[in-house]
């Protein structure tokens, strides 16, 4: 159990599970591999670019659960008599898994991948019930039912 004693952190009820989040994400070590861009087109469009030289669609897969994006992908091993000699082989091709949380209302639009990068399209859908509406004010005075 983490304790928080800055006055700060006092001021959060119910947030316990996001500073826990926060110090796991502190202490996660994530590989560079492979290369990620993440952009943002506007407001509610994002998408995420990731070089994957030397794979092809079927070696890569995309999935999302609980909030979380998951991109993997695993070349399929060349049999011994069809497998090239290589001199120097500097493109890696081994395999990976990248997670990306994704905020609240983010959901995965589309993917493609052309020239050997793959782009994830994302986009936030907030639900009708929570944006922002405007309040009318009356200037009449509204009732009250009389309690029985």
């Amino acid at each position: 159990m983490t304790v928080f004693t800055t006055p700060m952190a006092r001021q959060f009820v119910g947030f316990d599970l996001l500073f826990d989040e926060l110090n796991k994400m502190a202490e996660r070590k994530e590989s560079n591999y492979p290369s990620y861009n993440i952009a943002k087109d506007d407001d509610e469009h994002y998408r995420i670019e990731v070089a994957l030289a030397g794979f092809s669609s079927g070696d890569i897969s995309i999935q999302t659960e609980k909030g979380v994006l998951t991109i993997e992908a695993k070349k399929e091993e060349a049999k011994e008599d069809t497998m090239e000699k290589y001199i120097h082989r500097g493109i890696a091709q081994r395999a990976f898994s990248k997670m990306f949380r994704l905020a609240e209302y983010m959901k995965v639009d589309d993917a493609q991948f052309v020239d050997g990068i793959l782009t994830v399209f994302l986009y936030r859908e907030i639900p009708e019930a929570d944006k922002a509406r405007q309040i009318t004010i009356n200037t009449k005075a509204k009732r009250l039912p009389k309690a029985a």
